[in-house]
């Protein structure tokens, strides 16, 4: 009888179902008219970041964060509403905290000097109809919220970046 050969141990590998989050978001960038590479801002290992020119001035940010991790992976979007002025922010932080409480779906945050409107996810099992239904969250919320923060804020016009 032959000698049996001892082949060496094979490293097994986690493979994790489902579609890559990275190529979900691709498909929703590509889905609203746009090309994913021109989008594209920022890629490493762990996070993937694209801006998507919505409007004349407005930009929907698309982050994919903690990648490496299945498990922990988040997908963030969000569009800025207004840069927060240095004089009277306190009021515009406070009327805008006072406003979130109207907002289904979706949150306020400041991020550095601007407000911004945005939805967080996890990336397990997400899908295009997803992304498409808290970016229409957003959408929708956006311009309701403007002008709640002018009324609250007693301005004539909303400023505009």
């Amino acid at each position: 009888m032959a000698k049996i050969r001892k082949f060496a141990e094979l490293n097994i590998r986690k493979i994790v179902g489902g579609k890559d989050p990275v190529r979900v978001v691709e498909d929703f960038i590509e889905r609203r008219g746009f090309e994913p590479s021109k989008c594209l801002k920022e890629k490493d290992l762990d996070q993937t970041r694209w801006m998507i020119r919505i409007k004349d001035e407005e930009e929907l940010e698309i982050l994919i964060e903690s990648a490496r991790k299945p498990q922990e992976t988040t997908i963030y979007m969000g569009v800025n509403i207004i840069t927060v002025p240095i004089r009277g922010a306190q009021e515009v932080i406070t009327a805008a905290l006072e406003i979130a409480d109207g907002l289904v779906g979706i949150k306020v945050s400041l991020v550095g000097h601007y407000l911004v409107l945005s939805a967080s996810m996890s990336a397990q099992g997400v899908t295009i109809e997803d992304l498409d239904y808290n970016f229409r969250l957003i959408e929708a919320q956006q311009t309701w919220f403007r002008d709640a923060l002018a009324t609250e804020l007693q301005w004539d016009q909303f400023p505009m970046d």
